[in-house]
This record gives structure tokens, C-alpha cells and sequence, in this order.
């Protein structure tokens, strides 16, 4: 068959063929087995040392990295932004040890938080609500959502974006998804989604990925340079009224410890000009993710292609 062993396309997307995925499924699957076997302090020992030498040898994603984190202000020298992308690299080697493990080592207890007291209060406190959870590809972002649901007595929904292996992410969607937390796809997922919200559950939305302009994608400005950002959670807020609340899980230690960081609750009233209501939300819930990454900037995946102005063709 023509184009058997390359990567061919699907509805205007790149999909990968039978051969490839089994390339690359196969090493993941003794990496997988070899992990679970092993302790958590092994399986991050491993992962630091693979992740390492990737670091070291992937130049397109570690120069990209580094120039991010410079563009983005977050180092003043381009050796500074090197030790943050190499940290980032690292950190996301032990999230994969982490979603190998999930089910072996993570209690609830070993969460803590740190959030200002309403947005606490609306998420796990006595008068809590269903919310939408506006979150980002850092620290353990396959964690929260299970973890939020446990803890806030919300069933969880939360959106993916389908794999480009999907035997791979047979084994990933095992860690992620439990009896109170579903996954659900992007495409189309709206209707999902508010159905949802409509029903009591929580929503999470991974909102800090570049997003095109037919996926509902609005120009906002993250860490002052121009970006598109997916729009829905805005869409969805001003629909229901229901709050926003920006959250990561960062990373505290090796020994499975986490913090659920929470930002300031995002309410709008809306007004007469609906376009100008959806600019405003996504950019508020974008300067909320800037605010918590900025914290401690070396557990987020800065070599994603995030903004307008750099390592995008026109």
C-alpha cells in the first residue's frame, strides 16, 4: 500500500500508521512494565536519567525550550533559561513514572493546598459547587483531575486531546481516568461539557496549548507576547454562570507529595457585547495560569509552541 510506513493523514490531521505506532509502542511497554515493578524512587531515578540524556539530545525541543523561556522573561541569561529547560524536561520524565504508578502509591493525603480562601472555599469547603477547573500542562496535570473529584465529592470530567498513539494512550488513560473522573474529546466536546456542568459535575480544561483559530482559538497575551487560547471555558462560564477556578499540581518532592496551588475564583457578569465577554474571560483565566507558572517556572512544558511571535511558521 502507497505511504505504508509514513505518517499520513486523517481529516487534515497528521495519524500514524500501524508500523510506527508499534515502534513506538513497543519500547513504552517494557519502560512501562520495568516501572511498575519498580519503586517510586527508582522509577524517578530511571526517568531522570532517560529524561536527562533527552535533554542532551533532542536539540529541536531543548533550543526551542530555551528560547521560550527567554522570550517569555522567565530567565535573564541564556544559561539560566538552560538549567530551567532542563529541569522541565526532568520534571516531565517523573510525571510519566507518576502515571505508571498512580494507582500504587498516591493517596489523597498526600495533597495539599495553597489557595486563597474563597476559591478554596467554592472548590472543597463547606459550601462548595461544581466549577471549572482551568489548569496546564505542569507538574502532574494527570493527578488533579481523579484527586479533585476524591476530594471534592464533583464527579470529574475533563477534556483530551485524542493520541497520535493510541496504544499508548490505552496504557496513560489508565492512570487518569476512575470511577469518578471520565475523559472526553476535544472535538466536539462542548456539547459534552455543558451537559455536564448542567449535571452538578466539575469540568477541567488544560487552557495553555496554542489553539487555532477553527477550535474556537482568541488572541490574548501570555507572559507579555501574543498567543491564541482556546476560548471554551470563557464560553462555557458565561453560559452557566458557573465559576472558573485556575489550578495547578505542583510537584513538592520525590516521595509522591503534591500541592493543588489554586488562583484567584474568575466570576463575570456579562454584558451586551458577547465577543468582547469571551475575549475578556480568556484572558483573564490566561493571566491567572501566567500568575501560577511564573511562580516556579521549571515544572511547565515550555517546549510547546505557545506563542504568535516566535517558532511558528506564518
Amino acid at each position: 500500500m502507497e505511504n505504508s510506513n509514513k505518517t499520513m493523514l486523517k481529516n487534515g490531521k497528521r495519524t500514524k500508521n500501524a508500523v510506527l505506532i508499534w515502534l513506538e509502542f513497543i519500547p513504552f511497554w517494557f519502560l512501562y512494565q520495568g516501572i511498575r515493578l519498580m519503586s517510586l524512587k527508582m522509577g524517578y531515578a530511571l526517568n531522570r536519567v532517560l529524561f536527562g540524556l533527552l535533554f542532551q539530545f533532542d536539540a529541536k525541543h531543548r533550543t526551542r525550550a530555551i528560547s521560550h523561556i527567554l522570550h517569555a522573561g522567565m530567565a535573564r541569561t541564556s544559561e539560566q533559561a538552560t538549567e530551567i529547560a532542563r529541569t522541565a524536561f526532568i520534571s516531565f520524565g517523573n510525571l510519566l513514572a507518576e502515571i505508571i504508578k498512580m494507582d500504587q502509591v498516591f493517596k489523597p493525603e498526600m495533597i495539599s493546598f495553597r489557595s486563597s480562601p474563597e476559591s478554596y472555599e467554592r472548590a472543597f469547603g463547606t459550601h462548595k459547587t461544581n466549577v471549572i477547573v482551568i489548569t496546564a500542562h505542569y507538574g502532574n496535570w494527570e493527578l488533579a483531575g481523579s484527586f479533585w473529584a476524591t476530594l471534592s465529592g464533583y464527579p470529574m470530567v475533563s477534556v483530551m486531546r485524542p493520541f497520535s498513539n493510541p496504544l499508548i494512550g490505552k496504557y496513560i488513560l489508565r492512570g487518569r481516568e476512575a470511577g469518578n473522573h471520565q475523559s472526553i474529546s476535544k472535538d466536539g466536546g462542548m456539547r459534552g461539557l455543558l451537559r455536564a456542568l448542567r449535571d452538578g459535575k466539575t469540568i477541567a480544561i488544560l487552557a495553555d496549548q496554542h489553539a487555532a483559530t477553527r477550535e474556537g482559538g482568541i488572541e490574548t497575551v501570555f507572559f507579555g507576547q501574543p498567543c491564541r487560547t482556546h476560548s471554551s471555558p470563557a464560553r462555557l462560564h458565561l453560559k452557566t454562570g458557573i465559576p472558573i477556578v485556575p489550578q495547578l499540581t505542583r510537584r513538592l518532592d520525590e516521595k509522591g507529595h503534591f500541592e493543588f496551588i489554586m488562583g484567584d475564583i474568575i466570576e463575570y457578569k456579562p454584558t451586551d457585547d458577547r465577543g468582547k465577554d469571551i475575549r475578556t474571560v480568556t484572558q483573564m483565566y490566561t493571566t491567572a495560569l501566567e500568575k501560577l507558572i511564573a511562580q516556579d517556572p521549571s515544572q511547565w512544558l515550555w517546549a510547546h509552541r505557545r506563542w504568535l511571535n516566535i517558532n511558528r511558521k506564518p
